[in-house]
C-alpha cells in the first residue's frame, strides 16, 4: 500500500530542476524537488501517527536526496536523522542503530570529529546503544560525546545534558547510583535552563535523580525532586496518568522509610492513596490490550506497594482509630478492586459464552477452541522430525493467536460490568450479596506480614496487621504434613490451636452469630484447611460451613449471576479404563488404594509435552471409585448418566452441556518438580485429570485421556451448580500472588460451575466413597452444598477417622 502511494507521489512530482544521474552508464535526470515532496509526505504521516507509512516515505526519499545532493551532504543527513528516529519509535532499535551510524560517519567526514555536528551525531548513537543494552560500548560511546561537547562549550548545552542524564541512566542500570547522581545533578540546570523547570522533559530527570537519591537515603533531596516531577506531570497529564502513579508511589516510600524525626505519615497516606487512583485507571486502559500473561505481570508489580499502602493505613490506624475507618474501608475496597482482576476475564468466560451478542460469543469460542488445541499439542509428543517442526510452527502460531483474541477480548469488558466485574469492587458490593449468618475473611499475604479483613452480611467490619513470624509458615507446614500422615485431631491440635491465634482469634468479634465462613486466602493460605483450625476447643468445622473463593470479585460475579435454566441431567464418571485402546497390548497395573498416580523420577532432559513429563507414570485401577459413581448416582436420581470403563472419555465428558452436576472418580495430577516446570511453564498444562486411555497416552505418546486444566476450561458448564472431583491434588496448583490458584478450581470455574469440590491432598479410595456417599445423601435432600460437604466431614470425624480422610476435601465457589 505504501510503496503504491510513494511510487504514485513520485510519478506526479514536478518535472523541473532536474540534475544529471547516471545509472548504469546510463544517464538520467531526477526531479530535484521529489525527495522533498516525499519528505513531506513522510512528516505528514508523522502527524497522523503513522509512523510504518512515514519510514517507507521518508526510505523512499533517502537515494532520491543521495543522488541529488552527495552522500555527505547536511541534507541527507537530516533525512536519515528522521529515517533513525522513526525506525526507534516503531522498535526497532537495531536497524536505528545502523542509520545513526551512518549519519554520525557522514558528519565526521564533513565537518570533522570536533565538529557541533558530529558531537551530536555521536551521542545519539550512543544513546541508541544505551537502549540496546549494550553497556558498555553506550558508556563509551557517549563518555566521548560528552568530552566533545565540553570542548565546544565548556558551560554546557541542551545537547550536554542529554548526555549527562543518558549516562546517569546508564550508571543506575549498573547498579552504580553514586555515578548516576553525579551526571544528573549536572544535567538538571542545562534542563531546567533549555525547557523550564516544569516542562516534562525535565521531570523525567528529576525522577531519575529523586529514584537514585532515594536508593542512597538521601531522602530530602529525593522528596524535593520527586514533588518537583509530581507536580508537572499532574499538570500536564493529570492525576490519573500512570508517571502520576509511579512518582506517588516513590513519594510514599520517601516520607515513610526515612530518618528518625523526618518520617510523615500523613503525607504518605495521600501519595498511597493518589498512587491507587492512578493505578487503577491505568489498569483499566491496560487491561484493554493485555493478554492473560501480560495482566498478571501488570498487577505483580505494584503489588508491594498496595502492601505498603496497607502498612500506612494500619499506622494510621494505631494513631487514631475512628479517624482512620474510612481510610481503612477505603484500603480494604483497593485490596477488592485488585484482587483477581487478572482474573476477570479468564473466570468469566462462561458468562459471555452466555449473555454476550452472537459475534462475541463465536469470538470466545475461537478461543477455547484454539487453548484446546494447544493443550492437545502440548499433550502427545510429534511422531517424526517433520511432525516436530510442524508441531512447533504451529504452537508458536497458536501462543500468538490465542494472546491477540485475549487482547481482543479485554478491550470489551467494559460492555459487561455486570458480568465480569472488571473495574472497581467495594466493601458495599460484597456486603450486598453475603447471606445471613455469612462471614467473609480476606487475607494478604507478603514476606512480613499478614493483613486480614472480616466482613458480615449485617456490615460489620474487622481489620488486622498480622506479623508473619516464620513460625506461622513453618506451623502450616506442619499441619498439612500431618493432618496427610494420618495424625489424629488432638496430634495436631498445637498448630491449629496456634494457626487459629494468629489467623482467626484476631477477628474473632465478627463471628457472632455467624453459622458460615467465606475464606479468600492468599500465597500459602491457599492450600491450608482452615477446617482444622481450633480454639483449643474445637475445630473451625464444628461450628461454620466453609466455603473458599479466589476473590471477592468471583463471589460477587457469582452471587449476581441469574439462576441457572437448562441444566441436563447429572452425569458421573469413575474407574476410567486407563488401558484403553492400546496399541500394544500391556498388563494393566494392579489396583491401588489412593487416587493419585505413582510419578516418575525427572529424567536427564526436561521434555516437551506432558506425555513425556508422565513418562513412567502409573494410572493404577480404581475398581472403588466405580462403586462409588454407582452409589453417587443413585442419590442423584435415575436421569443420571453413568460413564464407567471405556465410557469415562474425553469424548463423553466434553459432548456434556452444563450437567446439573457432574462427578469425576479418577486420579488427578499436579506437576510441581523444577524440571517439570521448565518443560510445561504454563501451571494450567501441567494440572489435570486422567481418564480412559491414559495410561496408553503416557506409554505410547498419544494425548487422548490425559485432560489438562486448559482444555477443561472449554467445558460447557454454564448452568452446572456442582462439579466434585473425587480424585487426590485436585485442589493444587501455581499459587498467583492476589489471583488465587492457577489449577483445576479456575478451570472449572471458567467453564462456568457454581460450586466445586476438590482434594488438597491423597485420600485413601475407601475413606473417600465413604465422605462421598454422605456428602450426597445429604446435597440430594436439598441441602446447601458447603453445609451438605461440612456434615459429610463430621459424620466421618464421628466415625474416629483422622483428618486425613476429610479434612482434604474443600468447597470453592459462590
Amino acid at each position: 500500500m505504501w510503496t503504491l502511494a510513494v511510487t504514485a507521489l513520485l510519478w506526479s512530482a514536478p518535472a523541473a530542476a532536474q540534475v544529471p544521474s547516471t545509472q548504469g552508464g546510463v544517464t538520467a535526470t531526477v526531479p530535484a524537488a521529489a525527495d522533498e515532496a516525499l519528505e513531506a509526505q513522510g512528516l505528514s504521516l508523522l502527524e497522523r501517527s503513522d509512523l510504518t507509512g512515514a519510514l517507507s516515505a521518508f526510505q523512499a526519499a533517502l537515494p532520491l536526496r543521495e543522488a541529488r545532493l552527495g552522500p555527505d551532504a547536511a541534507g541527507l543527513g537530516a533525512l536519515l536523522e528522521r529515517v533513525g528516529e522513526t525506525q526507534y519509535h516503531l522498535g526497532r532499535t537495531a536497524e536505528a542503530l545502523v542509520t545513526f551510524q551512518r549519519v554520525l560517519a557522514a558528519a565526521e567526514r564533513r565537518d570533522g570529529a570536533a565538529s557541533p555536528a558530529a558531537a551530536v551525531a555521536l551521542a545519539t548513537v550512543g544513546l541508541v546503544l544505551l537502549d540496546t543494552g549494550d553497556l558498555i560500548q553506550a558508556q563509551s560511546t557517549l563518555g566521548a560525546a560528552l568530552a566533545r561537547l565540553d570542548a565546544l562549550n565548556p558551560a554546557g548545552t541542551l545537547d550536554t545534558g542529554v548526555v549527562l542524564f543518558g549516562l546517569g541512566r546508564l550508571a543506575v542500570r549498573q547498579g552504580d547510583d553514586l555515578r548516576a547522581l553525579t551526571s544528573l545533578l549536572r544535567a538538571l540546570p542545562l534542563y531546567e535552563a533549555a525547557h523550564g523547570p516544569g516542562a516534562p522533559e525535565t521531570a523525567a530527570l528529576q525522577e531519575t535523580l529523586g529514584l537514585a537519591e532515594l536508593r542512597l537515603r538521601l531522602t530530602l533531596p529525593a522528596r524535593q525532586h520527586l514533588v518537583a516531577a509530581l507536580d508537572t506531570v499532574q499538570r500536564r497529564y493529570g492525576p490519573d496518568a500512570p508517571a502520576t502513579g509511579r512518582l506517588a508511589a516513590a513519594l510514599a516510600v520517601a516520607y515513610t522509610d526515612s530518618p528518625p524525626g523526618t518520617q510523615d505519615y500523613g503525607q504518605a497516606m495521600t501519595y498511597h492513596r493518589l498512587f491507587t487512583r492512578a493505578f487503577f485507571a491505568s489498569q483499566q486502559a491496560a487491561f484493554r490490550t493485555l493478554d492473560s500473561a501480560g495482566k498478571v505481570q501488570f498487577n505483580a508489580q505494584a503489588r508491594e506497594q498496595f502492601t505498603r499502602y496497607f502498612e500506612a493505613v494500619f499506622i494510621e490506624r494505631m494513631v487514631d482509630e475512628a479517624a482512620s475507618r474510612p481510610l481503612v474501608r477505603e484500603a480494604f475496597d483497593s485490596w477488592l478492586s485488585f484482587k483477581g482482576s487478572a482474573s476477570a476475564l479468564e473466570n468469566g468466560l462462561s458468562a459471555l459464552l452466555s449473555r454476550a451478542d452472537a459475534p462475541l460469543r463465536a469470538q470466545v469460542q475461537t478461543y477455547l477452541d484454539l487453548r484446546g488445541e494447544l493443550a492437545t499439542l502440548s499433550t502427545a509428543p510429534p511422531l517424526t522430525v517433520q511432525d516436530a517442526a510442524r508441531t512447533a510452527a504451529r504452537l508458536g502460531d497458536l501462543h500468538a493467536r490465542i494472546a491477540a483474541l485475549e487482547s481482543a477480548l479485554s478491550g470489551q469488558l467494559g460492555r459487561f460490568q455486570d458480568t465480569l466485574l472488571p473495574g472497581r469492587v467495594t466493601l458495599d458490593d460484597l456486603q450486598a450479596v453475603l447471606r445471613p449468618g455469612e462471614v467473609y475473611l480476606d487475607y494478604v499475604w507478603t514476606d512480613t506480614n499478614v493483613f486480614a479483613y472480616a466482613l458480615t452480611w449485617d456490615g460489620r467490619f474487622e481489620v488486622q496487621w498480622l506479623p508473619l513470624m516464620g513460625k506461622l509458615a513453618a506451623t502450616y507446614e506442619e499441619l498439612r504434613r500431618g493432618a496427610e500422615a494420618g495424625q489424629s485431631l488432638d496430634a495436631l491440635r498445637p498448630q491449629a490451636t496456634f494457626l487459629y491465634d494468629m489467623l482467626i482469634r484476631p477477628l474473632a468479634g465478627t463471628f457472632q452469630g455467624a453459622t458460615s465462613v467465606i475464606v479468600s486466602p492468599d500465597g500459602p493460605l491457599n492450600f491450608l484447611p482452615f477446617e482444622l483450625l481450633s480454639d483449643g476447643q474445637q475445630p473451625l468445622l464444628e461450628l461454620y460451613a466453609l466455603r473458599y473463593v479466589p476473590s471477592g470479585r468471583d463471589l460477587l460475579r457469582l452471587r449476581r449471576r441469574p439462576p441457572a435454566t437448562g441444566a441436563g441431567p447429572a452425569a458421573v464418571f469413575g474407574n476410567p479404563a486407563y488401558w484403553a485402546a492400546p496399541a500394544v497390548q500391556m498388563p494393566a497395573p494392579p489396583a491401588t488404594g489412593a487416587r493419585s498416580a505413582t510419578t516418575p523420577a525427572a529424567p536427564t532432559e526436561p521434555a516437551a509435552t506432558l506425555s513425556e513429563v508422565l513418562r513412567g507414570t502409573v494410572f493404577a485401577a480404581l475398581p472403588g471409585t466405580e462403586t462409588e459413581a454407582r452409589t453417587v448416582a443413585t442419590l442423584l436420581g435415575r436421569d443420571t448418566r453413568v460413564y464407567l470403563n471405556a465410557a469415562a472419555s474425553d469424548g463423553n465428558l466434553f459432548a456434556l452441556t452444563s450437567p446439573r452436576v457432574l462427578h469425576i472418580g479418577t486420579h488427578g495430577f499436579f506437576l510441581q518438580d523444577a524440571w517439570e516446570r521448565q518443560a510445561l511453564p504454563d501451571p494450567m498444562l501441567r494440572t489435570g485429570l486422567a481418564l480412559a486411555g491414559a495410561q496408553t497416552a503416557v506409554s505410547e505418546g498419544d494425548s487422548e485421556g490425559l485432560l489438562t486444566g486448559l482444555e477443561l476450561a472449554g467445558l460447557h458448564l454454564e448452568a452446572t451448580d456442582l462439579v466434585v472431583l473425587s480424585a487426590c491434588d485436585t485442589g493444587l496448583g501455581d499459587a498467583v500472588a492476589g489471583e488465587g490458584v492457577a489449577g483445576l478450581n479456575q478451570a472449572f470455574l471458567s467453564a462456568g460451575a457454581r460450586h466445586i469440590v476438590l482434594s488438597q491432598w491423597k485420600v485413601p479410595d475407601a475413606e473417600t466413597a465413604q465422605l462421598m456417599a454422605a456428602f450426597y445423601a445429604e446435597y440430594a435432600r436439598g441441602t446447601e452444598a458447603a453445609e451438605a460437604l461440612r456434615d459429610a466431614k463430621l459424620t466421618l470425624r464421628r466415625r474416629g477417622l483422622p483428618p486425613r480422610d476429610w479434612a482434604a476435601f474443600l468447597l470453592s465457589g459462590g
